[in-house]
């Protein structure tokens, strides 16, 4: 007994010595007297120089706490005059009777008004480096292994933080002002609660308010820390977005962080928001993007993000990831599908209204599946398979290089009819004769810069397509576009019972886009493309063309209007329906000879055995000059012009009666037209050209045929009666 009486005589001395010393040290002792010793030894440890500019105080039961005022550290040499750091107030503590035990119990720690500057200069060189090289030559050489219990922490408080990170180099600037932070006591492997909010401004176009909580739970002895019930409350102003702002909200069920494994986890994530801005609707347009796991394992570089789904105003989208080299060279491949929804309906939601349509029942149904795989420069889309209304396309779609922005694509369409999507036909107002054609749809404009910015190279094949009314089957069209010249080759296609093929090529390097054509048709049954592309049954037969022509403008109708280059066509077996030009010819010389007009045969039509002839196009018009039509009974030569621009004819043939024909009530009566040369003209549109003898011509031609037949006449009776004179004369 008397030995434990001396031992806790013994203890009780001891702990009434360190308590008088104690509270020795806080009455005589004030830590202002050591403020220049702080000051110096910091400058001697950072090359920095420290200012305490507020009072030091120290307190010690039942917490060894120190207290400080305003206080700054020093910039670097070259980075300006503001301090590097600063704060306005700071208090931290330790519990002093566990401390005297050996265990260390911090209390709240505070910290208030501080301000931190990152600055990168223009030459790469950073504000803080020259810190870290202070530190490692502080550092001891490494002793034995000790362990050592981690301090808990009663809580920690950070009031009106900023921090600001400015690269002078990059000419960017980013700030975290109004940074405020509470937690709860802080113990490894013991979850607390945790609260934040701060403001994110990246200048001077975005500014995000952020609020964050969660339960935290941070064990580092085994360091694996885990985030439960998280929840993030952002919005988003500045440039672009309302006034209001914009407000995004993410949650989950934790994420969870296994460091020393390098094993990531985020389960249920769920992210909505509602855009708005201009352009969108006034309640904006609700988004949703949830996901049921997020696996990565940083150790074997790999991930794998399932149960993906993104729902914008009620189009949903799912999918999946799975990445490898995800931090080397990151990989990501997985499935994407968006499910059927109405354009019709779902535009709108977007602020999108889509344009009146010649089908008002297009864009009623889209779909698309697709397998997606990306790296840190490239993405792209394959198994495509794309439905739009009764549209189906297959292939692949990607960027090959994001700086580049290299397209690349081979899509195979099974068909598609484009006349559905164009604007419907204008109504024509009342009382408008039928003939008066409606006004002229305004020209398109050639997107000079974006030709000049497109990297695009693949293939696109239709098995069927419809094309300004054009019908197409086995298209294949090739895309070649870089350096602001696009090319389309090969363009190839069956059409109308031939075959078509092209070069066309557009040049965007100079102020205006100059387009050349190189087209070549065989085989083609006029009869149904004149009625599909001209919406007239006038011209029939089967035949060939080529053109190569070149033009320059800034729109379709300039490009137009500058056409310059040659085109050759032979047409063989065809017919101009509506005109029978041999009824014609035998109407005006009944009407010459003062005879009634001959029946009209039916159908009324001018069938030939072969059209061919060549010409030279300067701005948009066509000169011919070699035009001959071989007919039955007749042989048509002649020349004349086609104004693209205007769609217009203006033709003068010379028709030859070869022969009559035996059919017709009237076949003896018009013998005398064998050898016959009559001028026909031909003017008008191209959709409908009015074909009819020209009877003036024809009158002064059949008159100086009767004069030269007077004259001669007159000439034998002269010739005659000059004969007679003379052997009179010489009887004599």
């Amino acid at each position: 007994m008397r030995a434990l009486k001396i031992a806790g005589i013994v203890v009780g001395s001891i702990v009434a010595l360190i308590v008088v010393a104690l509270l020795a040290v806080l009455l005589f002792v004030d830590p202002n007297d050591y403020r220049d010793d702080i000051e110096r030894i910091v400058e001697s440890k950072t090359g920095r120089q420290l200012t305490l500019s507020g009072e030091l105080n120290l307190s010690i039961f039942p917490w060894l706490a120190l207290e400080a005022g305003p206080a700054s550290l020093g910039e670097a040499p070259g980075f300006g005059d503001e301090p590097f750091v600063a704060i306005q107030e700071a208090r931290v503590g330790v519990r002093l009777l566990p401390l005297i035990r050996g265990k260390v119990e911090v209390g709240n720690v505070r910290l208030a008004g501080a301000r931190i500057r990152l600055v990168t200069d223009e030459t790469g060189r950073n504000n803080w480096a020259d810190l870290g090289e202070q530190q490692e030559q502080a550092q001891p050489a490494p002793t034995e292994e000790t362990t050592m219990e981690v301090p808990t922490i009663a809580g920690l408080e950070i009031e009106d933080a900023a921090v600001t990170i400015e690269n002078r180099q990059e000419k960017t600037r980013q700030v975290v002002r109004d940074f405020n932070l509470k937690t709860g006591r802080l113990a490894s492997g013991e979850p607390f609660e945790l609260s934040t909010d701060f403001v994110l401004d990246q200048e001077p176009s975005l500014s995000a308010k952020v609020r964050l909580s969660a339960t935290v739970t941070a064990d580092l002895e085994a360091n694996a820390h885990r985030l439960a019930q998280p929840e993030i409350d952002v919005t988003l102003t500045g440039q672009g977005y309302p006034q209001e702002g914009i407000p995004v909200q993410i949650r989950a069920d934790a994420l969870t962080a296994d460091v020393g494994k390098e094993l990531y986890r985020l389960e249920a994530l769920n992210v909505t928001t509602s855009w708005k801005g201009e352009g969108f609707p006034a309640a904006g347009v609700p988004i949703a993007l949830q996901a049921k796991d997020l696996n990565a394992n940083l150790a074997a570089q790999t991930m794998e993000l399932s149960g993906l789904t993104m729902d914008v105003a009620g189009a949903r989208l799912t999918g999946a990831l799975t990445g490898k080299e995800i931090l080397d060279a990151p990989a990501l491949t997985g499935p994407l599908k968006l499910e059927q929804v109405s354009l019709r309906e779902w535009a709108p939601k977007l602020g999108v209204e889509l344009p009146a349509t010649a089908d008002p029942k297009v864009f009623e149904k889209l779909n698309f599946s697709g397998r997606v795989a990306m790296t840190k420069s490239s993405a792209e889309v394959g198994d495509i398979v794309l439905q739009l209304d009764d549209t189906t396309a297959k292939g692949m779609l990607g960027i090959a290089d994001f700086d580049a922005m290299a397209l690349r694509f081979d899509l195979n369409v099974d068909r598609i009819d484009a006349d559905r999507y164009l604007p419907p036909p204008s109504e024509e107002p009342a009382g408008k004769p039928a003939e008066q054609p409606a006004a002229d749809q305004p020209p398109t404009p050639i997107p000079v810069e974006t030709l000049r910015n497109l990297n695009a190279r693949g293939q696109l094949q239709v098995g069927e397509a419809i094309f300004a009314g054009i019908k197409f089957t086995k298209l294949r069209l090739g895309v070649n576009a870089r350096d602001g010249k696009v090319r389309f080759n090969p363009s190839e296609a069956s059409m109308y019972g031939g075959n078509y093929s092209g070069d066309i090529g557009i040049d965007a390097t100079g102020s205006v886009a100059r387009v050349t054509l190189d087209e070549h048709v065989s085989g083609i049954d006029f009869a149904p493309l004149f009625k599909d592309f001209f919406e007239t049954d006038r011209v029939s037969g089967k035949g060939s063309a080529n053109i190569k022509l070149a033009g320059s403008g800034k729109d379709t109708d300039e490009i137009v209007k500058t056409l310059t280059g040659n085109i050759d066509f032979k047409v063989a077996d065809g017919a101009i329906e509506g005109t029978d030009l041999w009824w014609e010819i035998r109407r005006a010389r009944a009407l010459l000879k003062q005879q009634p007009a001959p029946e009209r045969s039916v159908p009324v039509r001018t069938p030939f055995t072969a059209l061919t002839g060549s010409g030279v196009m300067k701005n948009g018009v066509l000169s011919n000059n070699d035009l001959n039509v071989a007919m039955q009974y007749l042989k048509i030569t002649g020349q004349g012009t086609v104004d693209v621009p205007a769609s217009a004819l203006d033709y003068r043939l010379v028709a030859t009666v070869m022969k009559i024909p035996r059919e017709g009530a009237d076949t003896e009566q018009v013998q005398d037209l064998v050898d016959a040369q009559i001028p026909v003209k031909i003017t008008g549109a191209l959709s409908d050209p009015k074909v009819r003898p020209d009877l003036e011509g024809y009158l002064k031609n059949e008159v100086k045929q009767r004069v030269d037949q007077e004259k001669e006449k007159l000439e034998e009776k002269v010739k005659e009666k000059l004969g007679d004179k003379l052997k009179d004369l010489f009887n004599r």
